[in-house]
């Protein structure tokens, strides 16, 4: 590599952690800025930070639909009928979960999934 493209590529890599640092400074100023506008709303309704310990937010989780039909979690489940078949590599699938690398390059050629129905 030229010594001259390596200079100038040195100075870009010197203004890109000059430009990065300047940033991280703006906004370490606004976090501590909002840290402080939080504590003062605190102080004025007489808030303590413990009030907060017991008022977290719950992320429901969404039930797996075994339990919700009152199945066994590892019940094994009945194999479905495939719905859609690559007549050229023999490869199936039911229609169910993602779609499968052939018929999304198929679709992607602009054939219709509706053309490999079995």
């Amino acid at each position: 590599m030229p010594r001259k493209s390596y200079d100038a590529i040195r100075k870009q890599i010197e203004k890109l952690e000059a430009q990065a640092a300047k940033l991280e400074a703006v906004a370490d100023e606004k976090k501590k800025k909002a840290v402080a506008q939080v504590v003062a709303l605190m102080k004025k309704l007489d808030v303590a930070p413990e009030d907060l310990a017991g008022h977290r937010p719950r992320h429901g989780r969404k039930r797996a639909a075994g339990k919700a039909a009152g199945k066994k979690p590892g019940a094994a489940r009945k194999p479905v009928a495939p719905k859609f078949r690559n007549s050229k590599t023999g490869e199936t699938w039911s229609g169910r979960g993602r779609t499968p690398r052939w018929l999304a390059a198929l679709e992607a050629q602009g054939k219709s999934r509706e053309e490999y129905r079995v």
